[in-house]
């Protein structure tokens, strides 16, 4: 497969490259609305690919479209970040209940995202992109589809809460990666009542550096 180059992405993916960005880090106490005009000057684009990375977004739960406004981007509450956490908890025991048919190869995938956030410490946002993806390797793994589309419906929360408390905090990357490695052993040991716990100790130790209770 040929990969693109940035200098050879088209005009729409660079315009959702930097909007996922600028969101991804945007303090999610902070609402804000994005403009076409401006986001086409900021990003060297154009409007009509402006309007198209939007679009994708929107899909992607990252923006509102709201007529004659813009693009809103809402902020995240702490009761948000606390029910965001709580179904989290839910959906990722659910699915790794079918440990008895988890394949070591799935395993191994867990591995080496886990690796490549090892790598990607000193840069938050790649770090919660690889947060996000090892979750959802985890949710897909319980074969539910329609769990999986729920889960990734959360994404653009999960980044912009991950992101503030990776880059505020000394060495949560580390205490994430520590986490990880728990339920990937407990995972491979096939023990699902250790990775029932290392989740909710994962996800309540989220929940603490983030909201502080």
């Amino acid at each position: 497969m040929i990969q693109m180059t940035p200098a050879a992405q088209s005009q729409p993916e660079v315009a959702y490259q930097w909007m996922k960005s600028f969101i991804s880090a945007l303090p999610r106490e902070e609402e804000t609305f994005l403009n076409e005009a401006v986001l086409a000057k900021t990003t060297g684009t154009s409007r009509t690919p402006v309007r198209e990375a939007l679009l994708r977004l929107e899909a992607e739960g990252f923006v509102k479209r709201i007529p004659h406004k813009g693009a809103f981007v809402p902020p995240i509450s702490d009761p948000d970040v606390r029910a965001i956490l709580q179904a989290r908890s839910v959906v990722e025991k659910w699915a790794v209940s079918a440990l008895e048919s988890m394949l070591d190869a799935q395993i191994d995938a867990f591995q080496r995202v886990i690796d490549q956030q090892q790598e990607a410490k000193d840069d938050p946002a790649r770090f919660i992109e690889l947060d996000t993806e090892f979750h959802t390797l985890m949710v897909r793994a319980g074969g539910n589809p329609v769990l999986a589309d729920f889960y990734a419906s959360l994404r653009q929360k999960q980044l912009r809460i991950g992101v503030k408390a990776v880059s505020q905090q000394t060495d949560r990357a580390g205490d994430v990666l520590r986490e990880h490695q728990l339920i990937v052993d407990a995972l491979r040991s096939r023990s699902l009542d250790a990775a029932h716990q290392a989740i909710d100790a994962h996800l309540n130790s989220t929940r603490l550096a983030v909201i502080g209770y």
